[in-house]
């Protein structure tokens, strides 16, 4: 279910109906991203009313981690029906994450995966937050339906309303999704 990251082109397949959100606002996805709770070491939770965030080790375990935490919080913020949506997605995320995203001979420790939900409590939406330190963007391929990989990114664009990824220069990217209650 992972899609192969490559080098990125100027087309992601991502769905931009605006200009990226770092250069319309001037901050990282529109003031979603929490940076503050971006710094937090590995196996480190941190929360607030509005976002929940973790940072996992770059290992497989994390995506089961990762689909735990989504699920907590849409049932804390009585959001379950897009719980299922958001354990989907953050499993691609952070699969992603921890299969390309991790250079050579760097420390799983010293390449984090960062999760970050933030509840966008006045549209019943969830943002859909993972941060790595590969400032690689996702592609998305057109894989054959026995392929073992490469659909991921099109099982996103499905069960989201949105998503993307912006570059934080200098410390890698963000790769997010935005889950409606209502979808």
């Amino acid at each position: 279910m992972n899609a192969e990251l490559v080098p990125s082109e100027a087309d992601t397949g991502a769905s931009w109906s605006r200009p990226p959100l770092v250069e319309a606002s001037g901050a990282v996805l529109g003031g979603w991203w929490e940076a503050a709770l971006g710094r937090i070491g590995v196996g480190e939770y941190a929360r607030t009313p509005e976002v929940v965030a973790r940072a996992f080790a770059s290992t497989p375990d994390s995506v089961r981690g990762a689909r735990a935490l989504a699920a907590e919080a849409a049932a804390e913020w009585g959001m379950r029906g897009v719980a299922e949506d958001l354990r989907l997605i953050i499993s691609e995320f952070v699969g992603n994450s921890c299969r390309h995203a991790v250079p050579g001979g760097r420390s799983l420790l010293a390449a984090p995966v960062l999760v970050q939900l933030r509840r966008l409590a006045l549209s019943r939406q969830v943002v859909c937050m993972v941060a790595d330190t590969d400032e690689r963007g996702p592609v998305r391929v057109d894989a054959h339906h026995f392929a073992e990989s490469g659909r991921g990114l099109g099982l996103v664009s499905a069960f989201s309303s949105e998503w993307g990824w912006e570059r934080i220069p200098g410390e890698g990217k963000v790769v997010w999704a935005i889950c409606s209650a209502d979808v």
